[in-house]
């Protein structure tokens, strides 16, 4: 419409420009002529309606522009919602893989764990069983016991005792990461642990204690059979002549069995305590 416009302007302007170049003494009738089109309308009013047009066609265009503003706002508070959106999918993402890696971290935190609790209870188990059969042994074979024995029981305890300490230090800060992992835990009756693991270390504790009072009443026995041991020995040399032979057989096994019935006494003395 504006090309349109602009072409019938220079139509008109070439047409009175060509009329005034082929007379230019045209009467004052002649030239009102020229105001006048095929169609009969006055230049004045084809300006006019140009002049309208114009008005319109500028009013269009600030439309336009306004317009292409407006979708550009829209498009920038679009692509803003878009990277806002895009952001926020990323961080929650990061956030999943952040807790899956947590997630296996303390999983694998919690295997070690269980390692070393199943390896302790089985050592404990075994160290148990030993000094038990031992104990039993010396009540009713009244077999000797020797302070070899006794301190490798010891030592082994001693061991064990130091990785359960260590076990039961490092309970409260896996509980602290456990928790923290709240519902979304990926662990498998991790509450459960929580609640049970306490009781279980008590238990094994008070087991260490045990232990450690039969070999502290072995270590005892030990000592007083070696100190009979001794005295036996002392015994049997008054016992025996100045040639190196038994003076008197029925005398020496009383002496033995005296001593024997002595320590079966210290020996149950030795339990009440």
């Amino acid at each position: 419409q504006l090309e349109s416009l602009t072409e019938l302007v220079k139509e008109l302007t070439r047409e009175r420009a060509s009329n005034e170049q082929q007379s230019p003494m045209t009467p004052p009738i002649a030239r009102m002529g020229i105001h006048k089109d095929i169609n009969g309308k006055s230049l004045r009013q084809q300006l006019y309606e140009l002049k309208v047009k114009t008005h319109a066609l500028r009013n269009d265009l600030v439309s336009i522009r306004r317009m292409q503003q407006s979708l550009q706002e829209n498009f920038k508070v679009q692509l803003e919602d878009a990277n806002k959106k895009i952001e926020d999918y990323i961080l929650r993402l990061y956030r999943i893989e952040t807790r899956s890696e947590q997630c296996r971290t303390v999983e694998n935190e919690l295997d070690l764990y269980m390692i070393n609790s199943t390896k302790i209870d089985h050592d404990l188990e075994d160290l148990e069983a030993s000094v038990e059969e031992l104990q039993n042994d010396v009540k009713s074979k009244q077999c000797y016991v020797t302070m070899n024995d006794v301190e490798s029981f010891a030592l082994v305890l001693s061991t064990i005792s130091r990785s359960l300490v260590d076990l039961k230090a490092s309970f409260p800060v896996l509980r602290e990461k456990i928790s923290s992992l709240g519902q979304q835990s990926c662990l498998n009756e991790d509450q459960k642990f929580l609640q049970e693991e306490p009781e279980r270390l008590d238990y094994t504790i008070k087991k260490c204690k045990r232990l450690t009072t039969m070999l502290y009443q072995l270590k005892r026995l030990a000592i007083n059979q070696e100190q009979k041991s001794v005295s036996i020995k002392s015994r049997c040399r008054f016992s025996f002549g100045s040639n190196g032979k038994p003076t008197d057989r029925k005398r020496l096994l009383e002496q033995i069995e005296s001593v024997t019935q002595n320590s079966d006494g210290r020996l149950k003395a030795i339990e009440v305590r």
